[in-house]
């Protein structure tokens, strides 16, 4: 077997020299080289690897060309018309391979995928559609279905240009309410044949297909009873267009297995809607896909069965329809013994069933044996018109196991053998919980912060982990969470800390009923009221598990040596601030915990950004878990932490506008267990939190923001990263009252590009730089911007030097009485230090006149109002889409048009921080000035706009 090293990510991305590799072959000697190796998914049989070569990829190409039918356009035209899309499709799967290649290198979309640890769910979805700058979105039908619920989410979905469903079909219900809001595609493909070229149909006809009659070689040939079946013809004029016989060269036709119906509109009858497949595969509405043969012989394992029908399509999971003759029972009582001696037979079918498709006794329907099941000449169940026979009584299946009133008694829970669970005790439902958990999969063991899927939970798992909890809350009076409890619940909380947080909250609300005042709220009060109390209930957790400690001593002085431990040495601040400390000589020791080992990235990228070399005798790198207790650190080392570190700097925090605040609970509980460490420490270690305006960023309150520390949780931006750096800050707060804990909390803005050197670079994808970048390439720069005017940024390499510094001036002790040297004054708070540039200047009448002259003289450039550079941008991005060559080098603003374009109607202003403890505290901060044309020249020899 032939086996090849795939490179690291962060080698095929390194900007350091390489080998010229010429490529020199033409596409005639290249066509048949094979360039990737898929493995089907199943839909069209057993999964089997299937090779492409390039030629394959050049029908992407080829679709571009198939010429227009009247007002039906090439489908690809309309794929075009977006500019971001989010991907939900896993790359293993042909759809979201496709997308990749097809979307991205062909048709200028970029293509935005979402965190590689989080199972694809509405919740997710709905979280990128409103913070990931997408205008399209590509995924399964399970996560539209569960969109198509919620009025909010449907909202975000107006914003976009399209949803292009793929995998599996989406139902029709679901369907017209999304066709309403914005343009619904329903894909189609398979890795054996790539595209087939096909016309956009008109929105209302969403679900049908309209084949190219003259480019695509496609023939529907009559199936049974109005269905048709769908065949390629191979023709030579059409070579380029018909992938399926580059990966069966000596095939002359080929059958997709599909059937079709045609539109009922007679003058529309060159569309065609999708029925099902040919050869019977089964695809659930999560994607999954089931071959049931395997599965109808499991359950006819037992002698009770005379046939077994596994059914399901556009199902969340399958159902299955046995055949028991005389011997069905005619009493819920006797359909129990039933079923219970069929659970070995149905395990034995789930042997042959997906993860996520597992078949479960309660969507088992024993048919009537008075009414007809159509077999074949082999004993084989006719599937098409059995289903058909039946397809009403399945309906009510699904609807009678998804109600609670249908059920049997607790006798016959999976949790029977459980305690009842407290829903108003947080503690008690996550013990309940992980009880439920490792009695229903057996697995062995659960810890609160588990991914319930990388433990082992299936699908199986999750809809009888959803029926239990819906059953014990109806036990316990509850009427409105069995409703809103759903499978895509538990995938959106894969924790038992998540999951039983949300179970908390919502039940508890649910539990007071439909009279309680919660439910009489104002609606302008229900945004805000959720979120704050959401927050709160979070704060508190964590205040309670704080230690008290009564009696401080004195903490070393900073001249007698400081021992900094310092967290996220490996963000682009982090770095600089190692460097700092570096460099300080009254710096003795310097502990780095980091998810990572961060020692090998440091020694790569140290001299990239002019940092200079690390003293190994003073710097230590460790791996660690803050969200753990003890840091996730070894016994013996947090020991020795507890009695050498005299200071504390927290700059690990992702920067994801994304998140919920629920994803942020593993970095708020580093915060409480960095207090943990500093009041236990000898020194009695002080702890500066690196945290942001977004804290404050929905600042409501009469004049500026106040630089001192704010519990109205309501004030901070409305994204999980805002709400959870408030939540920190406050519990910094709780923890200098109750533990005796120093602390100080930074609020810093914008961090801009280094300055000192010109080493280093400010992230040309940012949204500054892109509009400073960008500007070149459209001739025009914007000399104004209203809703950013006010410009208050700090280079990181300065702002690296004012945080030591405030850290060294809000660190020293402050005595109670002048004869007492062991006891500290009582301040039973955190300080407070606004981290931005205090010498302000506005982009219209400072910025852009620098800007302008910053940029190198052969460059032609036109000062045009913001509003106007917008509207340039998006004929640019039209443009490029239209030539199919978007160089985000060059233009990279192009991937945030639809940022600017809200940004440039929007009325509100940044609030305003003024940094008067942070002046004091910190020299480098005093002596700064303003935002000069030595900055930006500097930052555009970094970005290779001006030569060195």
């Amino acid at each position: 077997m032939q086996t090849a090293v795939v490179p690291e990510l962060e080698e095929l991305l390194d900007e350091g020299p390489v080998p010229a590799y010429p490529y020199t072959k033409t596409f005639a000697e290249a066509r048949k080289d094979p360039c990737l190796t898929l493995h089907t998914t199943g839909s069209t049989g057993l999964p089997k690897p299937i090779t492409w070569k390039l030629e394959i990829l050049s029908t992407y190409e080829a679709w571009r060309t198939i010429p227009y039918i009247g007002e039906y356009v090439s489908m690809t035209e309309v794929y075009q018309e977006a500019q971001r899309a989010y991907n939900a499709m896993p790359l293993f799967h042909t759809s979201g391979l496709n997308t990749g290649i097809t979307m991205s290198l062909l048709l200028g979309v970029t293509t935005v995928f979402g965190a590689a640890n989080v199972v694809p769910n509405a919740t997710y979805a709905d979280e990128m559609h409103k913070y990931a700058g997408v205008d399209a979105s590509i995924g399964p039908p399970s996560i539209y279905e569960d969109l198509s619920h919620e009025t909010a989410s449907l909202d975000r979905l107006d914003t976009l240009r399209y949803v292009l469903v793929c995998g599996a079909p989406l139902s029709q219900v679901a369907g017209e309410i999304i066709s309403k809001r914005t343009r619904l595609i329903s894909n189609f493909g398979a890795t054996e044949t790539a595209c087939l070229p096909r016309l956009a149909p008109g929105r209302e006809d969403w679900s049908y297909y309209y084949w190219h009659p003259t480019h695509s070689g496609i023939e529907m040939r009559e199936y049974m009873d109005d269905l048709y079946e769908l065949f390629i013809v191979r023709k030579p004029e059409l070579e380029l267009y018909q992938g399926i016989f580059s990966t069966f060269p000596d095939l002359h036709e080929y059958s997709m297995n599909d059937i079709y119906s045609k539109h009922p509109d007679p003058s529309k009858g060159f569309l065609y809607k999708w029925r099902g497949r040919a050869d019977d595969v089964i695809v659930l509405s999560n994607g999954e896909k089931i071959a049931p043969a395997l599965m109808e012989a499991g359950l006819m394992s037992n002698p009770l069965v005379r046939g077994a029908m596994v059914v399901g399509r556009g199902k969340f999971q399958p159902a299955a329809l046995l055949d028991l003759g005389d011997s069905r029972p005619e009493t819920a009582s006797g359909r129990f013994d039933v079923l219970k001696e069929l659970l070995p037979a149905i395990a034995e079918a789930n042997k042959h069933a997906p993860a996520h498709g597992k078949l479960d006794q309660n969507h088992i329907l024993l048919v009537d044996p008075s009414r007809p099941i159509y077999y074949l000449g082999q004993g084989k169940i006719q599937r098409h018109q059995t289903y058909k026979a039946y397809e009403e009584d399945i309906e009510n299946l699904y609807l009678a196991a998804d109600d609670l009133d249908d059920q049997l008694d607790l006798d016959q829970s999976a949790s029977g053998d459980l305690l009842m669970v407290d829903f108003s005790d947080l503690d008690n439902i996550k013990q309940w919980l992980k009880g439920l958990i490792l009695l229903v999969t057996e697995i062995q063991d659960l810890q609160p912060k588990d991914s319930f899927f990388q433990s082992g939970v299936d699908s199986l798992h999750v809809l009888r982990i959803v029926r239990e909890i819906k059953l014990q809350i109806k036990i316990c009076g509850g009427r409105l969470l069995p409703q809103m409890l759903t499978p895509g619940i538990i995938y959106s909380h894969p924790s038992l800390d998540e999951l039983s947080e949300f179970l908390f909250q919502k039940a508890t609300l649910s539990l007071r009923g439909l009279d309680s005042g919660y439910q009489s709220v104002d609606s302008d009060d229900e945004d805000i009221r959720p979120k704050a109390k959401d927050m709160n209930l979070l704060l508190h957790d964590y205040v309670q598990t704080l230690p008290k400690i009564e009696n401080r001593v004195r903490p070393l002085p900073v001249s007698q040596g400081m021992t900094v431990l310092l967290t996220g040495s490996t963000g682009s601040l982090g770095s600089y601030l190692l460097n700092s400390l570096n460099n300080d000589p009254n710096v003795h020791h310097i502990i780095c915990l980091d998810r990572t080992s961060a020692a090998g990235k440091h020694k790569e990228l140290g001299p990239k950004r002019g940092l200079a070399p690390l003293d190994s005798d003073r710097v230590e790198f460790v791996k660690a878990d803050l969200s753990q207790h003890g840091l996730g650190v070894e016994e013996e080392l947090y020991e020795r932490l507890l009695g050498t570190v005299t200071h504390i700097i927290h700059c690990q925090w992702p920067v994801n506008f994304n998140w919920n605040l629920s994803s942020f609970r593993p970095y708020i509980a580093g915060v409480r267990n960095l207090t943990h460490l500093a009041a236990g420490s000898r020194h009695n270690a002080f702890l500066l939190f690196v945290s942001s305006v977004a804290a404050v960023g929905g600042w409501t309150g009469f004049g500026e923001v106040p630089e001192a520390p704010i519990h109205d949780l309501n004030m901070a931006a409305n994204t999980g990263y805002g709400q959870s750096k408030l939540i920190a800050e406050c519990l910094l707060d709780k923890a200098a009252e109750i533990s005796g804990v120093r602390s100080a909390c930074c609020r810093v803005g914008i961090v801009a590009g280094p300055v000192e050197q010109e080493l280093g670079m400010w992230n040309k994808h940012e949204y500054i730089p892109s509009i400073i970048i960008s500007s070149v390439h459209l001739g025009a720069f914007p000399e104004t911007f209203p809703s950013r005017d006010e410009i208050d940024w700090l280079p990181v390499d300065k702002l690296s030097k004012i945080l030591l510094e405030v850290l060294a001036s809000a660190s020293q002790p402050v005595i109670s009485q002048p004869g007492s040297l062991n006891t500290l004054e009582d301040d039973p708070h955190t300080k407070v230090y606004h981290v931005v540039n205090p010498y302000r200047i506005s982009w219209h009448a400072d910025f852009a006149t620098r800007l302008r002259d910053a940029y190198p003289s052969d460059i032609p450039l036109q000062p045009v109002p913001f509003e106007e550079w917008v509207e340039r941008l998006k004929e640019s991005a039209d443009e490029a889409e239209k030539l199919g060559n978007i160089d985000i080098e060059r233009n990279p603003a192009i991937r945030l048009v639809e940022f600017y374009a809200k940004a440039a109607i929007s009325k509100e202003k940044g609030r305003r921080l003024w940094p008067i403890a942070t002046v004091q505290a910190s020299e480098t901060l005093r002596a700064l000035g303003p935002l000069g044309s030595a900055w930006l020249e500097n930052w555009m020899v970094q970005w290779g706009i001006k030569p060195n």
